[in-house]
């Protein structure tokens, strides 16, 4: 209430009222609300056992009204024939045209009116077994389409960790998601240390621009470069097969290789930002305090400069973790059968399938996985929320 009533005294009530409306409106209408809303789809469960009953069923009926209809038409012929004191040796009313849109023939043709009669009792026969047959379908859809009504239960939850398929993709997608975490971190910072210690103004603005323009560029376009840079012709195949490394085309795309390479520079800025702007606010006295003192390059990056660059190492950490985790353009794009992301079995369960409640099970199961992620790089760091929002 004291940061209200300050921000209230310092902008006014009318300022004040609009920030904290529309905070509030973006908290409920952006986050609460549609997470509420997935994890009620996520609890309802429909059998997919009754859903294909209840479809098998209904095709089957409109199976049986379709003979019915053909069977009906068929006793209305047989019964003119039988009328007419028996069946003509050959439609002549046609006079030999051909009639596209009549029978491929009279099944008929020269029968005697006791066979025309037999006909007939055969067809009625057949019309009642497709009356008891309609009707049983009847009946047991009202069962199907009961059993088949979405319900209440974790049924969804259970179905990730008991399906075969999708429980690995789960899992190598987390351990995935957290090496391209641990080699951004390998690769952003060396960078972040020399662009916030020891690199000049002027290189330091012409990296941070060189790491900037790429990103310009849409995410999409710049998988694709990759995809093309990884290719069997692509310039990497060919700068390693020109000075002796492989003798053959590698083929990144195979395993997670491709899809690692992209993510790590997908996301390398989410890891190099935080971390340049925690070890900038180092005081750069510290540093050389511990070298006059003899302390070795590493000692001086244990001891001194990740101490202070805890906070930033975490958002990066928990930044690109998150994002590897939701990836869906790289790994579609780079990616292959065998290196298939979770994102993707969400997609194909919400746009492919039509199955909702899975969908949104298995985007929480996610959802909660970032968030105990994020629980342990603040304790694995012992930073709070506020050292982070800092």
């Amino acid at each position: 209430m004291e940061a209200i009533s300050s921000f209230r005294n310092r902008y006014g009530a009318i300022l004040t009222t609009y920030v904290f409306v529309g905070c509030a409106t973006w908290l409920i209408g952006m986050i609460v609300a549609p997470q509420l809303l997935m994890v009620q789809k996520s609890l309802m469960y429909s059998d997919p056992a009754a859903a294909a009953a209840v479809s098998q069923t209904k095709a089957s009926t409109d199976r049986l009204f379709v003979e019915k209809g053909r069977a009906e038409r068929e006793v209305r012929k047989v019964e003119a024939d039988i009328q007419a004191g028996g069946a003509a040796e050959a439609d002549q009313s046609g006079g030999g045209v051909f009639n596209p849109f009549g029978s491929s023939g009279n099944q008929n043709a020269g029968a005697s009116v006791e066979e025309l009669e037999a006909r007939r009792d055969e067809l009625i026969a057949r019309l009642g077994q497709i009356d008891d047959e309609i009707a049983a379908n009847d009946s047991a859809l009202v069962d199907a389409e009961k059993a088949a009504q979405p319900r209440l239960g974790l049924q969804n939850y259970f179905e990730l960790f008991s399906n075969d398929a999708n429980r690995p993709i789960f899992f190598k997608t987390i351990w995935s998601s957290i090496l391209v975490t641990l080699i951004a971190l390998i690769v952003c910072y060396p960078v972040a240390f020399y662009l916030a210690v020891s690199a000049s103004k002027e290189t330091t603005a012409l990296l941070m621009l060189g790491l900037i323009v790429p990103y310009w560029v849409n995410e999409i376009l710049r998988t694709f470069s990759w995809l093309m840079l990884l290719s069997s012709n692509g310039l990497i195949n060919q700068a390693l097969i020109g000075i002796g490394l492989a003798d053959t085309p590698i083929d990144w795309r195979s395993g997670n290789s491709a899809v690692l390479i992209g993510m790590v520079y997908a996301y390398i800025l989410f890891m190099v930002f935080p971390i340049y702007n925690t070890v900038e606010t180092l005081d750069k006295n510290q540093i050389e305090a511990a070298r006059d003192l003899g302390a070795p390059r590493w000692m001086i990056h244990w001891t001194v400069v990740i101490p202070h660059a805890k906070p930033g190492i975490a958002v990066g950490c928990i930044m690109t973790f998150m994002l590897a985790a939701g990836s869906y353009a790289v790994p579609v794009m780079l990616g292959s059968t065998t290196s298939k992301w979770f994102t993707e079995i969400i997609y194909d369960q919400f746009y492919e399938g039509g199955n909702w409640g899975l969908g949104s099970a298995y985007a929480f199961v996610l959802l909660i996985t970032c968030i105990l992620f994020i629980m342990m790089m603040m304790r694995l760091f012992r930073v709070n929320l506020q050292d982070i929002a800092k």
